[in-house]
């Protein structure tokens, strides 16, 4: 029984980890609703039979059709020692704004960092989530505050390369959510990742249009912050910014 469960596993590629229970309409005028998750029973009984602790959890979030899903399997054929068969279930993605994803799905076979020798324990889970732009208000914040208390690198797809205030906003919100909880220690590696580079755009304010910026002047607007919400010198502000000198 145990190798057939194991077959089916191999079969399955994907599989559905996490559900955003849809709020009633009652639910949604209440300021005081909490979003619920719902964990799927069988993606768990996978997690705790096939994955070696510890367990490095990748997560790509970010807005609707950005390409997340296609990070996600190319992630995992980059890190699979091991060619499988076409019948698996890869992430899925669509071609136009119509979602694809629910929730947040993993894929069900444990990865290995490619310089991990043998000797050294530990495995890979690779997270795809729900367009955040896709969800209502509350139920974003919820998922996207859960996905970076459960992954060690929170990778937040751009594309285009935007300065995208909900974005931003989205991401402050669950800083400060992780303050407020005094939990700072359990922050993930946060990652913005830019798919349409060399291209940079910022939104005219004005009239809402895609203005293409230089690089210096994407890590200008990125960097730039309000003098009172800045806790950091000029210097090591500086220095923050010369660490993004890689992209090109």
């Amino acid at each position: 029984m145990a190798h057939q469960r194991d077959q089916n596993h191999e079969k399955q590629g994907c599989i559905q980890l996490i559900r955003c229970i849809p709020p009633t309409d009652e639910e949604r005028k209440n300021p005081q609703y909490v979003p619920q998750l719902e964990i799927n029973q069988q993606a768990q009984q996978i997690i705790s039979d096939r994955f070696e602790a510890p367990i490095s959890i990748i997560v790509y979030a970010g807005n609707m059709g950005v390409g997340k899903s296609k990070l996600a399997t190319v992630t995992v054929a980059a890190l699979e020692k091991e060619p499988h068969g076409t019948d698996l279930l890869w992430f899925r993605s669509g071609a136009g704004t119509n979602a694809v994803t629910q929730g947040v799905w993993m894929w069900c076979e444990p990865l290995r960092h490619p310089d991990q020798d043998e000797q050294t324990k530990g495995s890979i889970l690779v997270l795809d989530c729900e367009g955040m732009d896709n969800l209502d208000e509350n139920t974003a914040a919820n998922l996207y505050f859960f996905c970076m208390i459960i992954s060690t690198a929170f990778v937040v797809v751009l594309r285009p390369a935007r300065i995208d205030r909900f974005q931003c906003d989205r991401l402050y919100l669950a800083l400060r959510r992780f303050e407020f909880m005094k939990s700072f220690h359990v922050l993930p590696n946060v990652w913005l990742l830019p798919l349409d580079l060399p291209k940079f755009l910022h939104i005219d304010p004005d009239t809402g249009d895609d203005i293409e910026i230089s690089k210096e002047e994407w890590l200008h607007k990125i960097f730039s912050v309000n003098d009172e919400r800045n806790n950091l010198s000029s210097a090591h502000n500086q220095r923050l910014k010369e660490q993004y000198e890689y992209i090109t």
